[in-house]
């Protein structure tokens, strides 16, 4: 809600000061800007002020900057629709404009507008200039009369309109008046609507093409005569295009075109034939049947205007081209009016399953002979059943899916045989399929299948779908397929096959993104090739204005489809022809043959270009691994979730695929209601209220315990149930069903809350209007009035009925009410609800009695409780001293003290720790353990009614003083009382004390804590207002003691010292056996090393004297002799990786002069080193320089000694 800006928040001026040269100089320009302003502020006084713009009252006017609707409107800007108000045309006029307000139109809308025409009898035209409402949801119905309970017209819906032409709607009055009513759910918020209405003051009737005024008919351009009925001859677009001849400005086209200007290949030639018998009324989801005789049956449909008994049945002669109402025999009885039943024919017979009756689906099957004209009733069905599709096959009769009830939407095949007279249920093999309403079937009798298209699913237990899925049926095997969907869902679209073509029409192909409630496209799939195709349809117009809709009913007659019925906002009447024209333009034979070509339009038809053959085809449509393997007529694999042709299937599928034990698609995730799933032999329902597989085939299944929706007649137990209630229509439906029972507009009211039902169980025997306590409550409804009792203090009662009185009669003293007290659009001024009575003439009540409040006395005053709505009674609120007020409808106290609750504030919140008894003068208590501290936050929505907590503590230590502690953020006062053993009674510690910041201590000198005396404190927090936040604490925590604390510090110290010491001491002890174990091991292992001997020759120490001689000898003998004097290894021992080892060499000691070592020493020593194997090194003598000689060369051995 916008906030509503004072006049001195409007266009306000800031004030400059600057320098000026005399008086006159500023006291000029200010009176001229006040005298600006004062005009200003004249030509604005009509306008009301909002904070971001300055926007007029659309439909009232500005009253303190407060915008006053007029009657039939609400909200701040008054643009937005609501209640009753009367229509009548200004200035003698004869026309207007109906539209819910600027802008989207808001949830939960019900607008009522009352047309009144100035003659009785008047013909009135409403022109759709935009609509955008809800599909399926949101309607604005049409009444011919003074009431909703008039005759229903029509039923706008969803987005209806061309960019070149409006939608009309026309009709003759049967009165002076015309009811129009607007309802939206709490869904979407669209656009809304703008209808301009004019009314007729004469009986001529001007056909579609235009208006009386003044007892003559004003033609539209292009329309001449009388009653404009003639076209003005104006030239003929394009020359017809050389394809046809113009003839009074329109063109005749050649065979094989189309068109305005005949530019269009041809394809469907449609007829429209008018219905030839007065009685013959538009109807929809009815049953169009072909006897084999040249004749056409129409048997029941909805109809909105003569929902009776009579004119249910036509015959239509093909060769006479003449309707004849079959009236319903005395010899037998005859079944009552329905739709979306199922009708076949059979050996001279027609039979009539069931359907929805009323407000009811039935399961009743009828048979009625042509020859007698007599009707029988048969054995009933296995089901009720609404939405279902039927064949004649043989003799029997197949009963395709359909929604029941009880069951949900079905999807099993039912047969009747004609022999037998018995019903069957068929166990169906092949792919599982998802049952539904609203869907088309054709039995080919060529191939002997049955093709099913389209219609509404569930895909949840609360939620359904609209489905283009495309089933084939093979009704010798029982077993389905599934083909390629058209990639346009949709439901209550018809179908008819010609030649292997089934060929569709219309729907209703809303599904919250698309707005498009009719839909007028043909749609036709080749069962040969499984390929859809779409035919043209941008000339329908031209035959039908009305050729969008859903609802009719096709069928085939050799080469040619006939179309019946269908609704569009309103049911239609009419019937069509459609054959296909002839293709001998063509020149290729086998395209000219083709019935392909002549739907396609065109020689170039892809009927001539046949797809090849795909292997596949003949398996994809199985969606199981069990109907894949099981295929009657085909060879078929199953790999990854798709089952393939032998030919083309991928050759690495794994075994567990081939013999079918991976997890197959569960059979019984297509069923949603209990039943449903109880009644499969492999299924059961689950505690969370869905379908899953039986664990083991001999399990008992447990009963269905919770009842069908359709079972309740309340609006309590209804939406308790988590069910959808129609109020207006008093029926409980699920959630997942709406659009199947409601699809023509038949709920002007429902609701899912229980909050939202009226403030009692309705009995199934009270109207709605009955609950309603004001004038304004039952004035808002359409089937409503209010009857004034006469006191004239705004007492009275809501009864059903229109402009002219209740529909109960006059004279009925209980029910009736005089025509002076009756107000259907209006209220009476004074509207106190017995409580007052007005001043006079105005609707200001002098003072509310009855301890009542408000402006209309329409509240209990504080303290009270009730409904004082049309003389209600107001009682005392009953909370036990613990609260000021109380909710006023329910009488629930508001009680002020946190941890007090119940209806009557008569108990304690135990469960959040709080104890006490309220009653009596009592109070609650919130029991505090000591030593902690307390926070309590008191600002959420439910504490607003909070004024005081309270709180207790009990101290246990007798010897320690007690520290109390208390902290809020915002006013309040405290009291402290105390109270023990020895003085049960309260003694006042400190009081109204502020509490802010509050601290004390009692000492343990004064009060006895623990023990017997048990001394408890309570703290009484009040005087607040939320939100508010207070931390509170209660300690006993002991004084320090220096002396005693230190010797406990040190002994404590002293202590730690010598254990870590002590620990020390045993650790080092436990080190030192550890390194001598690990010595003992290690030469243990040292000793254990494998060893050899090996002999080792040692050179006696030469003497200087041979030293010297050998020097002498010959230098080239001497390079020419090895060198044997180098290190050898006495043992290499290789390490894992073999590129190194640990190489152990014999060294001789030094002797010095001596030749051997001294006595007592070792000349001989092991020596080891870590040594790197395979590399070269070079000779370690260096050689004198001189002469080169030849056979002097670098010296390397190839020898592991080189280090590491």
């Amino acid at each position: 809600m916008a906030d509503i800006l004072g006049p001195s928040n409007h266009r306000r001026k800031k004030i400059k000061i600057f320098p000026l040269f005399g008086v006159t100089s500023y006291v000029i320009p200010i009176l001229i800007f006040s005298t600006i302003f004062d005009c200003f502020s004249v030509q604005c006084s009509n306008e009301c002020n909002y904070t971001n713009s300055t926007t007029k009252c659309e439909e009232g006017k500005c009253n303190n900057d407060t915008c006053v609707c007029y009657p039939g409107w609400r909200g701040n800007k008054c643009n937005e629709c609501y209640g009753k108000v009367s229509v009548t045309p200004e200035d003698g006029k004869n026309e207007g404009v109906i539209y819910d307000g600027s802008g989207n139109y808001s949830e939960r809308s019900t607008c009522s507008w009352l047309l009144k025409a100035s003659q009785a009898k008047s013909r009135v035209q409403f022109i759709l200039n935009d609509f955008n409402t809800e599909c399926n949801w949101d309607h604005v119905y049409i009444h011919d009369g003074d009431s909703a309970f008039s005759p229903l017209v029509a039923a706008f819906s969803g987005r209806i309109g061309r960019a070149k032409s409006k939608p009309r709607l026309k009709f003759q009055l049967s009165g002076n008046y015309v009811f129009i009513h607007f309802y939206s759910d709490a869904a979407f918020a669209l656009p809304g609507f703008n209808i301009s209405y004019i009314i007729d003051d004469c009986a001529l009737n001007c056909t579609e093409n235009g208006v009386c005024n003044n007892s003559i008919c004003v033609c539209e351009p292009g329309w001449t005569g009388v009653n404009c009925d003639t076209m003005i001859a104006p030239s003929c677009p394009n020359n017809c295009s050389d394809n046809g001849t113009c003839e009074n400005g329109v063109c005749n086209c050649k065979p094989g075109f189309t068109g305005e200007s005949c530019a269009s290949y041809s394809g469907l030639d449609i007829e429209l034939i008018q219905p030839s018998h007065e009685n013959l009324t538009g109807r929809a989801s009815l049953s169009l049947v072909y006897d084999n005789t040249d004749s056409l049956w129409v048997l029941g449909g909805y109809r909105m205007r003569d929902p009776g008994p009579y004119n249910n049945m036509f015959r239509y002669d093909l060769h006479s081209a003449w309707w004849e109402l079959v009236n319903d025999t005395e010899k037998s009885p005859w079944p009552w009016p329905r739709y979306d039943h199922s009708a076949v024919f059979y050996k001279n017979c027609l039979y009539v399953y069931g359907g929805t009756q009323g407000n009811e689906i039935v399961q009743d099957f009828w048979q009625y002979n042509i020859t007698n004209n007599t009707w029988t009733v048969l054995k009933p069905g296995p089901k009720n059943v609404t939405g279902h599709t039927a064949h004649v096959i043989k003799d029997s009769m197949i009963i395709i899916f359909g929604y029941s009830a009880d069951y949900g939407y079905l999807n099993e095949i039912s047969q009747f045989d004609f022999s037998s007279q018995e019903w069957t249920v068929l166990k169906t093999t092949g792919s599982i399929v998802q049952g539904g309403y609203g869907h088309t079937s054709v039995y080919d009798e060529e191939n002997g299948k049955i093709y099913v298209y389209g219609g509404y699913h569930a895909n949840t237990l609360k939620g359904c779908v609209l489905t283009d899925k495309l089933y084939r049926y093979d009704p010798t095997t029982r077993e389905w397929f599934i083909l390629q969907g058209s990639g346009t869902p949709r439901y209550l679209h018809s179908a008819a096959i010609i030649d292997g073509l089934m060929i569709t029409y219309g729907g209703n192909t809303y599904n919250e993104t698309l707005q498009k409630c009719f839909v007028s496209d043909f749609m036709v799939y080749d069962t040969e090739f499984d390929k859809w195709y779409t035919l043209s349809t941008a000339d329908l117009h031209l035959i039908s204005y009305s050729m969008d809709r859903f609802g009719q009913a096709m069928v085939s007659v050799n080469d040619t489809v006939y179309m019946f019925g269908g609704f569009n906002s309103r049911p239609l009447n009419e019937l069509f022809k459609m054959h296909t024209e002839s293709c001998n333009y063509c020149t290729n034979e086998s395209t000219r043959n083709s019935i392909l070509c002549k739907l396609m339009r065109g020689c170039t038809s892809d009927a001539t270009n046949s797809k090849p053959f795909d292997p596949n085809s003949t398996c994809s449509g199985y969606n199981t691994c069990h109907a894949c393997y099981n295929a009657t007529n085909a060879e078929c694999q199953w790999c990854g979730n798709t089952c393939y042709s032998n030919s083309t299937a991928i050759q690495n599928c794994t075994p567990d695929a081939v013999n079918c034990t991976v997890v197959d698609k569960d059979v019984c995730s297509v069923f949603y209601n209990c039943k449903s799933c109880q009644e499969n032999d492999k299924c059961a329902w689950q505690p969370n209220s869905s379908c899953g597989p039986l664990k083991t085939p001999d399990t008992v299944k447990a009963n269905c315990t919770q009842k069908a929706c359709s079972e309740y007649n309340s609006c309590d137990n209804c939406t308790n149930a988590a069910c959808m209630w129609c109020s207006n229509l008093r029926k409980c439906v699920d959630t997942n069903s709406y659009v199947v029972s409601f699809h023509y507009a038949q709920c002007m009211d429902w609701t899912t809350k229980a909050n939202e039902c009226q403030s009692k169980p309705l009995k199934f025997n009270i109207s709605v209007c009955g609950q309603l306590k004001t004038c304004s409550e039952c004035q808002a409804k359409p089937q409503c009035g209010w009857c004034n009792d006469g006191n004239e203090t705004g007492t009275g009662a809501c009864l059903e009925g229109g402009l002219l009185g209740p529909l109960v009669a006059l004279d009925d003293k209980k029910n009736g009410c005089p025509s002076n007290r009756w107000s259907f659009n209006t209220c009476p001024l004074c509207q106190c609800n017995g409580h007052s009575k007005c001043k006079n003439g105005t609707d200001i009540c002098i003072s509310c009695e009855d301890q009542t409040t408000g402006s209309q006395c329409e509240e209990c005053a504080e303290g009270y409780y009730g409904n004082p709505k049309n003389g209600g009674q107001c009682k005392p609120c009953s909370c036990n001293g613990q609260a000021d007020s109380c909710n006023q409808l329910t009488g629930e106290c508001y009680c002020r003290t946190r941890g007090v609750t119940g209806k009557n504030c008569d108990r304690c919140d135990d469960s959040n720790k709080y104890s006490g008894n309220p009653k009596d003068g009592g109070t609650c208590y919130y029991q505090l353990n000591t030593d902690f501290q307390y926070t309590f936050n008191l600002s959420k929505r439910e504490d607003s009614n909070f004024t005081q907590i309270n709180f207790l503590n009990t101290p246990m230590s007798s010897d320690r003083d007690v520290d109390f502690t208390l902290n809020c953020t915002s006013d309040a006062l405290v009291n402290i009382t105390y109270k023990s053993k020895s003085f049960p009674e309260e003694k006042e510690y400190t009081s109204m004390k502020p509490c802010l910041y509050f601290k004390t201590k009692f000492e343990h000198k004064n009060h006895a804590f623990g023990g017997k005396e048990n001394t408890t404190f309570l703290v009484y927090v009040f005087n607040f207002k939320t939100p508010f936040m207070l931390q509170i604490s209660f300690s006993q925590f002991p004084k320090i003691d220096l002396v005693h604390f230190f010797v406990t510090f040190f002994s404590c110290f002293l202590s730690l010292l010598l254990i870590a010491a002590a620990l020390w001491k045993i650790k080092h002890k436990y080190d030192s056996y550890r390194r001598r174990q690990q010595m003992i091991v290690e030469m243990q292992q040292m000793a254990s090393r494998p060893f050899s001997t090996i002999p080792v020759e040692m050179e006696r120490k030469s003497s200087p004297a041979i030293v010297d001689k050998k020097d002498h000898l010959d230098s080239v003998l001497r390079r020419r002799k090895k060198t044997v004097n180098k290190p050898s290894a006495i043992a290499i021992e290789p390490l894992a990786d073999h590129k190194a080892a640990i190489l152990t060499l014999l060294i001789q000691l030094p002797t010095g002069d001596a030749d051997f070592s001294p006595s007592g020493q070792s000349g001989l020593a092991v020596g080891s080193a870590l040594v790197s194997i395979g590399s070269n090194r070079k000779q370690s003598l260096d050689h004198a320089k001189g002469d080169k000689s030849k056979i002097r060369k670098n010296l390397t051995y190839n020898h592991p000694d080189t280090c590491a």
